[in-house]
């Protein structure tokens, strides 16, 4: 027999409620930090413009890190939903040029979460929730759902790398870790070249020439690793 009690009615529509105020203030918040940056956003205006009080704010999130950090995890879950779709179209031998697809389809669709990954203060709290993972902290309701996704890209990744790198015939001699750590530069890249076109004149398929570009060069230099 179980030991803990199935939540009542009033308990799981208390808990829905409070899932959609939330969800609701993420989104005030995003657009906060995506039109302000970090450090211009004030917690009091987020608060405000959601129609509570900042007191009442902290009640979902612990603070002005664990507020941004959700903005992210939001980010987080489109970017894992749209390469799990590009993926599931792909051959194998594609699957690798079609994550990066998948990477510029985002940046294209969503250029306020582009902004939050510029910002300086993603790394600080990314780093912070590894320490406090290391140290067996208890992590926050964001940072619970941020390392999930974040967890979930890794995997998704890990999965095409050593797909790649299996047809390639050189599974057994590149850690498909190391190349998704060579590949963490790619989403940057990408970035800049969808920021370039939209500030520009430079056309849409300019960018995805310089795409296909990149991703011959990984190609080439997997198959031809032990050359």
């Amino acid at each position: 027999m179980s030991r803990y009690k199935a939540a009542s009615p009033k308990e799981e529509r208390l808990e829905r409620e409070r899932k959609q105020r939330r969800k609701a203030i993420i989104k005030i918040a995003g657009e906060f930090f995506s039109s302000q940056g970090y450090d211009q956003t004030m917690v009091e205006d987020i608060a405000q413009a959601a129609g509570y009080t900042k007191m009442t704010l902290y009640n979902y999130f612990e603070s002005k890190d664990d507020l941004f950090i959700a903005v992210v995890t939001e980010a987080y879950q489109t970017l894992y939903e749209i390469m799990n779709s590009h993926l599931k179209q792909a051959e194998v031998s594609y699957e690798l040029r079609s994550m990066g697809d998948a990477y510029l389809s985002f940046f294209e669709k969503h250029t306020d979460y582009a902004i939050l990954f510029e910002s300086g203060r993603l790394s600080v709290i990314i780093s912070k929730i590894m320490k406090k993972q290391e140290s067996n902290e208890p992590l926050t309701e964001s940072e619970q759902e941020f390392r999930h996704y974040m967890g979930m890209i890794e995997e998704l990744m890990t999965s095409v790398i050593t797909a790649t790198l299996r047809q390639s015939g050189i599974e057994d001699k590149v850690d498909p870790f190391s190349v998704i750590m060579v590949l963490s530069t790619f989403a940057q890249a990408i970035r800049e070249l969808v920021m370039r076109y939209r500030a520009s004149d430079q056309p849409e398929e300019k960018t995805k020439e310089y795409l296909s570009v990149f991703f011959n060069i990984i190609d080439q230099g997997l198959k031809h690793y032990d050359d």
